[in-house]
């Protein structure tokens, strides 16, 4: 293995994993911003799902005429969409890149509700972060022929 190719390795290595980790950051503040919505807050990070805001939004509507029981399920559902977040990011992070391109298009279609909500903000953060992840995707991609290459190149060595 060559110098280069270990270097080449390393950089893809490294913004492979940083474009999976998006997927735990999504997660964990949507999570906290749901928890902060529920319990009357009036902020929120821009970095959340609008699924979640528009659930928890329902749920305190609600709440006035069902009592809190409403936010109970809010919360349950909140965990629910988090926890689908983080397994994306868990299995990206392992390189299944199939779940890299599924959780992109989920944050995607989230990022239309932004959209339909005119949340300026909210589209700005959401195509940022799906550019961060799709050049992590990318990464994944060429990791993947580099290694192939790299197993190709060795086989033909070890044939020698």
């Amino acid at each position: 293995m060559y110098d280069a190719d270990r270097i080449q390795l390393a950089q893809l290595s490294q913004r492979f994993q940083s474009g999976a980790k998006w997927f735990y950051w999504i997660a964990a503040l949507t999570f906290i911003t749901s928890v902060i919505g529920l319990l009357g807050g009036g902020w929120r990070f821009f970095l959340s799902l609008g699924v979640t805001q528009i659930i928890d939004g329902i749920a305190t509507g609600l709440s006035a005429d069902f009592g809190n029981a409403t936010k109970v399920i809010a919360i349950v559902l909140d965990i629910f969409v988090t926890a689908i977040f983080a397994g994306f990011g868990l299995l990206a992070s392992k390189r299944q890149l199939w779940a890299y391109v599924l959780g992109m298009v989920v944050f995607l279609l989230d990022g239309l509700l932004s959209l339909a909500f005119f949340d300026v903000i909210g589209i700005i953060v959401h195509g940022f972060v799906l550019f961060v992840m799709f050049r992590g995707f990318q990464a994944g991609r060429e990791l993947a022929a580099l290694k192939r290459t790299m197993a190709q190149a060795a086989a033909a060595q070890a044939v020698i």
